[in-house]
């Protein structure tokens, strides 16, 4: 199995790149993300590979860093969600955006990438949510919000008409200052303070 590519970049498709390696050329599959950081021809650059055989077709997808390759590898767990959705949701978010989404249920953030509507999106949400913590998946930004302050200072937030993914992120912040001791009103109030600097 290939698990990552090291070569110079042979020639760019709308979908993907040819990696030349030792003069061995490896059609690569990769995200838009990553094909914009991948436009020179004759560039060197090295690839972590994910390697996906369905229906007798094996498929290499690239990625430029490891975060990315593991969060492919869980979205593909995932019922509906196939190599081309995986790759768009990776296009329009970084790791760290996509857990934060899946951690706030923020399905409007994952039907911003091409094929994902709002029925898959829920399903991404309900089916990720509890790898969050996985020690391969590790997103620092990422806070569970188990304890009752936090989620109703969360509600809190988003009755007052910020978004899930905004309201969570304050709220992440104010968590870090918060003692231990903070009630919901102490989080809505250090999560305000933190929402007028955005």
């Amino acid at each position: 199995m290939i698990a990552k590519l090291t070569g110079m970049i042979d020639s760019i498709e709308n979908d993907g790149v040819v990696i030349d390696v030792n003069g061995v050329g490896y059609w690569v599959i990769v995200s838009n993300k990553s094909l914009t950081q991948l436009s020179d021809v004759g560039q060197k650059a090295t690839l972590w590979i994910e390697q996906v055989t369905r229906q007798e077709v094996t498929q290499l997808c690239g990625f430029l860093e490891k975060t990315d390759r593991l969060c492919f590898r869980q979205l593909l767990n995932v019922q509906g969600v196939g190599v081309r959705v995986a790759l768009s949701i990776l296009s329009v978010l970084t790791p760290d955006e996509l857990m934060l989404a899946i951690s706030a249920q923020d399905k409007t953030m994952l039907t911003r990438a091409d094929g994902v509507g709002p029925k898959l999106a829920g399903r991404i949400v309900l089916e990720l949510k509890d790898r969050l913590s996985a020690p391969n998946i590790s997103i620092e930004s990422t806070v569970a919000m188990k304890a009752v302050p936090s989620h109703d200072a969360l509600l809190g937030l988003v009755n007052l008409g910020y978004g899930r993914s905004e309201a969570h992120n304050a709220l992440q912040l104010a968590l870090k200052e918060a003692p231990a001791t903070a009630t919901s009103s102490d989080l809505l109030r250090l999560s305000l303070q933190k929402l007028a600097k955005f």
